[in-house]
């Protein structure tokens, strides 16, 4: 008996005879009536699916039923459809350029990439970034920041436009002499009345100790005794704590080395308490009472 190629079924041979026939034909399409018979019965919206490896092995079964209609891209990302492959994109990613990119806030439901920093920078919130956030190089505790350096001129030498982003202020007068004998003072923020400058000297140091008083000049002195002209040895430091608080007055702190009209060294420990207007300090201006100044230069620090 010859059989199909494939499945294998049983057909005539070219020599059976006629009388025969029949039964070749019944066992042929018993053969095709075996394999097919998982294609028979099933219910209505039933799908055909294969069973196992093995051919012609099927069974009838329910397809999965979703609710989904579409995708459709949110907060954050892109893409989406309604037919076909919907593919999706994460916009967070797509906007990161290199290593070490950030992603920042810009608002509601809006972000934007924070470039990486420098090697050594950290960090930092700042509320003028279009992020809030920003690379800086960190603080350090204790250390000073060089502001500016401004040469003295004139009578007066005004340093305006100070950053209020320190703890402290730290003011270096160097080598400075006037043309003639004269007091140094200094007042801040261009306030030049005299009452807002109580002041007292703790310590001068010169043959003998004494103290000294007076709020009766437009400024504090820097000097406790008048400096001598042609003397360009002498230095000061001056320090304003909590000077950028807007909320407080404020107390200077002087110490001066300087020669006298005598001739004298004189060492002078001065405590100003600045009792005017209650604001930050953002200028300071230096100046001699007599004459004009000859030598002399003013650096200024900002102090964490």
């Amino acid at each position: 008996m010859a059989t199909t190629t494939n499945f294998g079924w049983e057909t005539p041979d070219d020599t059976d005879l006629v009388k025969d026939g029949a039964a070749a034909i019944r066992t042929a399409l018993g053969g095709v009536d075996t394999s097919f018979v998982d294609l028979k019965g099933g219910a209505t919206n039933q799908v055909l699916t294969k069973n196992s490896a093995t051919d012609l092995d099927y069974k009838w079964t329910t397809p999965q039923v979703g609710d989904i209609t579409g995708v459709t891209a949110g907060t954050g990302i892109s893409g989406g459809g309604t037919t076909g492959t919907v593919t999706v994109t994460n916009s967070m990613a797509t906007a990161i350029d290199a290593k070490g990119d950030l992603i920042g806030g810009t608002g509601a439901d809006t972000f934007s990439r924070v470039a990486v920093g420098t090697n050594g920078q950290v960090l930092t919130a700042d509320s003028t970034a279009a992020t809030g956030i920003k690379w800086a190089s960190p603080a350090t505790a204790g250390g000073m920041t060089l502001l500016s350096t401004t040469s003295l001129s004139g009578a007066t030498t005004t340093i305006s436009s100070i950053s209020g982003s320190y703890k402290n202020l730290v003011i270096l007068i160097k080598d400075f002499y006037p043309s003639s004998n004269a007091d140094l003072l200094m007042s801040v923020n261009g306030d030049n009345t005299a009452a807002n400058y109580p002041q007292l000297v703790l310590r001068a140091q010169t043959t003998s100790d004494g103290t000294f008083a007076d709020n009766t000049v437009a400024g504090a002195y820097i000097s406790g005794y008048q400096v001598v002209n042609s003397q360009n040895d002498s230095f000061a430091v001056i320090t304003i704590p909590d000077y950028a608080n807007a909320a407080t007055k404020k107390v200077i702190n002087i110490l001066c080395n300087s020669t006298t009209n005598s001739g004298a060294k004189a060492i002078t420990n001065t405590v100003c308490a600045y009792h005017g207007t209650v604001a930050a300090i953002s200028g300071i201006s230096v100046k001699t009472t007599v004459g004009t100044w000859s030598a002399g230069s003013v650096e200024i620090y900002g102090e964490n």
